[in-house]
């Protein structure tokens, strides 16, 4: 099974190892998208996910540094633990996030294929029962309403969008 993915994924993205003197030493490069949508979904995507980084990533510093300060924490470990749960909470919302932008730019969910979004209903409504049903942190209750949030603008503009 990893074999066949593995090739799989070699097929569709071609990836080519690059190697230079500065850092990052070397980083992975992918063939060039083709038709036009797909330029235009790669762009909005890119344009997405850096203006969320740059807009939220001194917010995320500022939570991890307002914790320091001001919650309690039992060591310093726990501390950078919280903080490193909040960076992955994060970076699953900076994943989620650009889809909404691409709807918006394009003003279409025709590139959202109906399974997808079956599978994004399914996931957010297990992540719901299992968050709020069994006994976890706050802060991770709280991060699966993020999702809903999300998963409420998909609902709108899938509903907006609905004919292309």
């Amino acid at each position: 099974l990893c074999c066949r993915t593995f090739f799989k994924i070699q097929r569709v993205l071609k990836p080519a190892l690059v190697i230079r003197p500065r850092f990052p030493l070397f980083f992975i490069v992918t063939a060039p998208l083709r038709t036009p949508p797909a330029k235009a979904t790669a762009k909005y995507d890119k344009e997405a996910t850096s203006h969320l980084y740059l807009a939220t990533f001194p917010m995320l510093f500022g939570v991890a540094l307002y914790s320091l300060v001001h919650d309690v924490h039992r060591t310093y470990y726990g501390w950078v633990v919280s903080s490193l749960a909040d960076l992955v909470y994060y970076f699953g919302f900076i994943m989620m996030t650009p889809q909404l932008y691409i709807n918006y730019k394009l003003q279409s969910v025709a590139h959202l294929p109906i399974k997808v979004f079956v599978y994004k209903i399914f996931n957010t409504f297990v992540d719901d029962v299992f968050a709020w049903v069994v006994k976890m942190p706050l802060k991770h209750r709280l991060m699966t309403l993020r999702d809903d949030v999300v998963f409420v603008v998909f609902l709108y503009q899938w509903w907006t969008y609905r004919i292309d």
